[in-house]
């Protein structure tokens, strides 16, 4: 497997930039996020662990999902410019950056599941439980077999940095 470069976890430029690569010649994914609405985005801090659990839903053409991105290596601090409220206590931490803090993605779409689930798992880019490689008739889901991101976690990443929440 090559997986170019990113491998042991990735950053969202990461995983974006190496489901482009995969893909080159898609009409869809990183063409297809501006239809998707985000809602519900819910941000879960774990100051203990520094990391921070996101997870949202994303709808486009009369389906759900629930995408999710936990960033690790976030610092949380007093002077933070980040404030949200968990739990009735509110958390300050500086943005997670798009391109240094490694992820760990998630989302329930066929894209996701069939095309990068196991290969975001090798690349510890993955978050929950890992499904075996798809192996159906034909051409595979994945030929370079590399880890990436569906279009539902492009457009979250997208919103958070819209956002403020990740830079």
């Amino acid at each position: 497997m090559d997986f170019k470069g990113y491998i042991n976890e990735s950053s969202i430029n990461n995983l974006y930039q190496s489901a482009v690569d995969a893909f080159p010649n898609t009409r869809m994914r990183q063409h297809a996020v501006d239809p998707i609405e985000i809602g519900n985005v819910n941000m879960t801090p774990y100051v203990g662990v520094r990391t921070l659990f996101v997870r949202a839903t994303a709808r486009n053409e009369d389906r759900q999902y629930s995408p999710m991105i936990l960033f690790t290596g976030v610092n949380y601090n007093e002077e933070g410019p980040i404030q949200i409220e968990y739990n009735g206590r509110p958390y300050q931490f500086n943005p997670p950056s798009i391109e240094d803090s490694d992820v760990r993605v998630r989302c329930g779409c066929g894209d996701f599941k069939w095309r990068f689930n196991y290969y975001d798992h090798v690349d510890q880019s993955l978050y929950g439980r890992v499904r075996a490689p798809y192996e159906g008739q034909g051409a595979p889901a994945n030929p370079q077999e590399m880890p990436g991101m569906c279009k539902h976690l492009m457009k979250l990443a997208q919103i958070l940095r819209e956002e403020g929440l990740i830079a």
